[in-house]
């Protein structure tokens, strides 16, 4: 039945996770609701939980149709390479609240060729671009109680920049979250997580956190909506095997000044990370993860400053491709 489960949250997965942007762990996963748990062992279930991480990802090309406000603009084939960090500050709490702040830093390599133009008039040209975003996140959560059952709530201000300029967004996202059941090898909670955010397809979706480990095979079911789906399996002591969808999303700035992008703009794509990986924990707190597969986009959309995800002057599909990633976290201090 559960497996049942498992194969079901992977056909939903891509229609949910259209719905999700920029999102911080600390809404799904607050500090005030694991923060009694083993935090180490719940860091290496959750990368999101883990002290740091840096990590680098490459991308084979991807074929992209472009529109310029619907219309056919360029078509081509596009390359990214990725250098990500994480730090998450360590938590603050009093009387059943907890504050603490997260940065994250993401250096994105991004190359465009055999460019063909709908548009001659405004011609997309090869080229290759380096950016840089800093994401600064202020978590605040607490736990209470809703008619005598446990309840946690969660709220999210995060401020984004390319360095160079004053912050370029404001995000803003909450949540609530009720815990249903805890086991020990059981977890199961529900809620909503609300979105303020320009580059988000919809304001509301639910959150689903799901987990379970299957005694007689060690296989671990992570269930962890709207960010991923994992079937993990410990294979050795202190090394583990998963597969699963796990998604991301980004955001690049740029300052352009053409015919059609006059002024402050920005790239955003959701993508879906589907494939498997290995991880490896060493010297008591260190894991290495090695992890490959395919890279799909859910949303690729450029938008001039003022608008949002529904009328982006600029929507790209662009095709799925391999992706390898290399990654060093620190689960606990």
């Amino acid at each position: 039945m559960r497996i049942q489960v498992f194969l079901l949250c992977f056909l939903l997965l891509p229609g949910i996770m259209q719905a999700q942007n920029m999102i911080s762990m600390s809404s799904l996963h607050p500090r005030t609701d694991t923060i009694g748990a083993a935090m180490k062992e719940l860091a290496i279930r959750y990368p999101g939980l883990r002290k740091f991480s840096i990590s680098f990802d490459g991308f084979g090309y991807s074929d992209f149709d472009a529109k310029l406000d619907d219309r056919d603009f360029a078509s081509g084939k596009i390359k990214t390479e990725r250098i990500s960090t994480f730090f998450n500050v360590p938590v603050v709490k009093w009387k059943g609240n907890s504050l603490s702040a997260s940065i994250y830093y993401a250096y994105t390599s991004t190359t465009l060729k055999d460019i063909s133009n709908k548009f001659p008039e405004v011609p997309l040209t090869p080229l290759t671009s380096d950016k840089s975003t800093f994401d600064l996140a202020l978590n605040y959560a607490r736990s209470g109680r809703i008619f005598n059952h446990p309840v946690v709530y969660a709220l999210v201000v995060r401020g984004i920049t390319d360095g160079v300029n004053s912050f370029r967004r404001f995000n803003l996202n909450g949540s609530i979250n009720l815990p249903l059941k805890k086991t020990e090898n059981t977890t199961f909670s529900v809620g909503l997580l609300a979105l303020i955010d320009p580059s988000s397809p919809i304001p509301v979706e639910p959150i689903v956190n799901y987990y379970h480990k299957f005694i007689s095979s060690g296989l671990e079911l992570i269930v962890d909506l709207p960010t991923g789906v994992n079937l993990k399996k410990e294979i050795a002591k202190n090394a583990w095997v998963s597969i699963g969808s796990n998604q991301h999303s980004y955001s690049i700035f740029y300052d352009r000044h053409n015919a059609f992008l006059d002024g402050k703009v920005s790239y955003n794509t959701i993508e879906l990370k589907n494939g498997a990986a290995f991880e490896l924990l060493f010297a008591k707190t260190i894991m290495l993860t090695l992890d490959g597969g395919l890279n799909s986009f859910l949303s690729a959309k450029l938008f001039k400053e003022g608008e949002n995800y529904n009328n982006a002057s600029i929507t790209s599909s662009n095709k799925s491709a391999p992706y390898v990633n290399v990654g060093l976290s620190l689960v606990s201090f």
